[in-house]
């Protein structure tokens, strides 16, 4: 095989892929994540059901791929933990995730939106999206804590935000809807603090600068 042709193949594979992904997009969205099977993931990309096998093997993985498209959540969070571990990392990691529920200026709702609407109609959708951004989160930040709970926390931190983005944008509370995003993450950074970074006193905290106090 030629480089030409070596290229050529590598980007009819990538091309082929997305058109799976996007046949995914399309018919979770249309149909239901439970009601689609692989097969017409397959028809719909144009392709046989080999192929697209070969590329993704089964619909978890063209959700998986289809998460990883819309939001890339580690590569969001990097910047916020690049700044360090002090008071202020909750707030910057809540910041950053909400904005991802907000919609663009030209946006009824977001893709993040979306994908959580698709992922709460089926178990196995919900395990995918839930593994895919607590994967994220835990490998950008677990480890740059201190403490030998820090993944549990670092766990229980994204399903806090998780909870207030859910209530905001798929159940509507009008009290947590209605505010502005800067003015929600004042409100709920207190608690995310104190679930994140500890309670002052826990050991291996005392150290890290704004924590002793901040709970």
């Amino acid at each position: 095989m030629t480089v030409t042709s070596a290229v050529d193949a590598a980007e009819a594979r990538v091309e082929a892929t997305e058109a799976l992904v996007s046949a995914g997009r399309t018919l979770f969205t249309r149909k239901g994540y439970r009601q689609t099977d692989f097969a017409e993931l397959a028809e719909e990309a144009g392709l046989d059901l080999a192929q697209a096998r070969e590329l993704l093997p089964d619909k978890a993985a063209v959700l998986g791929a289809l998460i990883e498209r819309t939001v890339k959540v580690a590569g969001l969070l990097r910047p916020a933990v690049a700044e360090g571990v002090d008071e202020d990392l909750p707030a910057r990691l809540a910041r950053i995730y909400l904005a991802l529920w907000e919609p663009g200026e030209e946006e009824e709702e977001s893709p993040l939106v979306e994908l959580y609407r698709i992922a709460l109609s089926d178990a196995e959708a919900s395990r995918v999206l839930r593994g895919r951004t607590a994967e994220a989160l835990n490998a950008m930040v677990d480890h740059e804590l201190p403490g030998e709970d820090a993944e549990i926390r670092t766990a229980l931190f994204g399903a806090q935000l998780g909870g207030v983005a859910l209530v905001r944008h798929l159940i509507g509370v009008r009290a947590v809807s209605a505010l502005d995003v800067e003015t929600l993450i004042a409100a709920i950074t207190p608690g995310l603090r104190r679930t994140l970074l500890g309670v002052p006193g826990v050991e291996g905290l005392e150290g890290v600068e704004g924590v002793e106090g901040a709970a």
